[in-house]
């Protein structure tokens, strides 16, 4: 073949190069397309307030207050709020506080929820802020900590309130803040609600943010679907004449009882609870006797039940409810069963998570940093208004740099504040985002029960 002339080759790469210009450019992924103008002010004011949230919240964690006791921390967000120009009301459920954002622009209502209270742990932290509050529970002293993170949750829901307050014009609709008590308690949420949190403003969503000690900040978890357990109860008395323990055949022996009981109760969630319904049985409290050599007159009992659903929590009574009784009314001993339903299980609503991944994935910085997790059977009493309204927690991870893990509930939990920033930027632009959607584009709201 002759070779190309010079001028041959001079058309041939012009040619190349007209066709690459004219070749339609990529479609970028999901998340990747080029932001709102507004995710830069959002930036800039969020860095802006950092400080300031961040001295608020090692204020409260060095402050702590127990469920519905939360009067101080109650006071300084509602004080905040009103700052910020917000509609407030107070003592809802007890402490609660509502702030009300009305936006210039008009659209859905939003709501976004930060948890207040603390628990009864004594601190065991280096930190320069740690809590030295005490209080007496039981006749023992003990201290009070923000171990769970809800100084950095409260923290964050007034760092989100400033950024919007500023943006007030550009933002579409009306966002709730909820400041809720007693979560640890695992009623709180319920209490606003009974209390009339709603009676004004019902959302169409609400979102709340749950500190994850597996997450390096910067790192979010998220669950579709069921992502916290029903944390029910029983209470179990078993009863006897009692005896003396060389003649074991003159009475009952409610050890012995109750240790079938325990028994049973572990094989019936292997052996009779289909495995994709997940379900633990923990009995955590086993008491009886006060000598080796004694038959007791009682055995008390205590256990957790944890599932997902109303129709599981009901057949896992029924079938507990109906083996305890078996047991002990074969062996002869009276006994008292008293079962509890608590705090329900959470139920992220897939499709709204579905509706602001694209948001998380944009403002985290890439997919990668949005990551799918399993179900836990830990409880959250977030799930009363994911009840009554779609909702989606997500999990904003907090560990230092200088650790592997830290542990939530624990004297010694620390997290890195950094993630406050980011919380109060991604909350921000997931609630201008999801507002500007068009009606079709939302998630149906739940009719009101």
């Amino acid at each position: 073949m002759k070779p190309a002339t010079r001028l041959e080759r001079i058309y041939l790469v012009l040619t190349l190069i007209l066709m690459i210009l004219a070749a339609p450019a990529p479609l970028l992924a999901v998340g990747q397309a080029k932001p709102p103008a507004y995710y830069q002010k959002i930036k800039e004011l969020a860095v802006r307030v950092e400080p300031e949230i961040i001295a608020i919240r090692r204020d409260l964690h060095a402050h702590p207050e127990l469920a519905f006791q939360e009067r101080r921390t109650a006071g300084i967000v509602a004080d905040y709020f009103r700052k910020l120009g917000l509609e407030v009301r107070t003592e809802i459920g007890g402490t609660g506080v509502l702030g009300v954002l009305k936006g210039g622009l008009p659209g859905p209502v939003l709501a976004m929820r930060g948890d207040m209270d603390a628990l009864a742990i004594t601190e065991e932290t280096d930190l320069p802020f740690a809590s030295k509050e005490k209080v007496i529970i039981n006749g023992q002293e003990t201290g009070l900590m923000h171990a769970c993170g809800h100084d950095i949750h409260t923290a964050m829901l007034l760092g989100v309130a400033s950024v919007l307050s500023q943006m007030k014009n550009q933002v579409t609709g009306t966002i709730l803040f909820i400041a809720q008590p007693a979560e640890e308690w695992g009623d709180g949420a319920q209490k606003m609600i009974q209390d009339g949190v709603f009676r004004d403003y019902r959302p169409e969503a609400i979102f709340a943010f749950h500190v994850d000690d597996t997450l390096k900040a910067g790192y979010v978890h998220y669950v579709p679907g069921y992502s916290g357990a029903n944390c029910d109860t029983f209470f179990l008395n078993i009863y006897s004449e009692g005896c003396h323990g060389a003649d074991p055949d003159q009475c009952v022996d409610p050890i012995v009882v109750g240790s079938h009981v325990v028994l049973a109760l572990q094989a019936m969630v292997s052996r009779e609870i289909d495995v994709h319904d997940h379900t633990v049985i923990t009995v955590g409290y086993f008491h009886a006797g006060t000598a080796t050599n004694i038959i007791p007159k009682k055995a008390e009992l205590r256990a957790t039940v944890r599932s997902y659903g109303d129709e599981h929590r009901e057949r896992l009574k029924k079938k507990i409810t109906r083996t305890i009784t078996g047991i002990c009314q074969s062996h002869g001993a009276p006994f008292e069963l008293d079962y509890q339903f608590g705090t329900p299980s959470l139920y992220n609503h897939p499709e709204l998570l579905e509706a602001i991944r694209p948001t998380a994935e944009a403002v985290l910085g890439g997919p990668d940093r949005l990551i799918k997790d399993r179900p836990e059977m830990g409880g959250e009493d977030f799930s009363y208004f994911a009840r009554e309204i779609p909702a989606v927690m997500l999990s904003l991870g907090v560990v230092p740099p200088h650790l592997e893990r830290t542990s939530v509930h624990s004297p010694t939990f620390v997290a890195d504040e950094k993630a406050i920033g980011l919380g109060i930027k991604l909350m921000s632009c997931i609630l201008m985002d999801y507002a500007r959607k068009p009606a079709a584009r939302r998630v149906r709201a739940f009719k009101k029960s």
